[in-house]
């Protein structure tokens, strides 16, 4: 095992994150867990299919360096084109698409 001079420091942040697309979406439904989206009072994301296996349903991620900023819980998936890509639920009107760090968080 190598050791690591005096005063190194390790950056664990960005062995954790990914880089990922981030788009707005609005949906009057069923979110793939199952739940009503009128009925969710807590902030959350649908994820592309190539992400669920760091992030499955139900899980928490947490979104910086970007417009929106913060932690959402995993609620729903996308259609299988999308890589790479997160979809945040929002009733405003926001549009466009922003790159943003992801990182996996434990549960708030």
């Amino acid at each position: 095992m190598s050791q690591l001079p005096p005063g190194t420091q390790i950056d664990t942040v960005a062995r954790d994150s990914i880089k990922v697309k981030v788009l707005r979406y609005h949906l009057n439904g069923r979110t793939a867990s199952g739940q009503f989206t009128r009925k969710i009072k807590e902030p959350f994301v649908a994820i592309s299919r190539d992400l669920l296996d760091i992030y499955p349903l139900g899980s928490y991620l947490q979104l910086s360096n970007c417009v929106w900023i913060g932690t959402y819980r995993v609620l729903d998936k996308m259609g299988k084109r999308h890589t790479k890509t997160i979809d945040v639920f929002s009733r405003k009107k926001k549009k466009g698409i922003t790159y943003c760090t992801c990182k996996p968080v434990a549960s708030p």
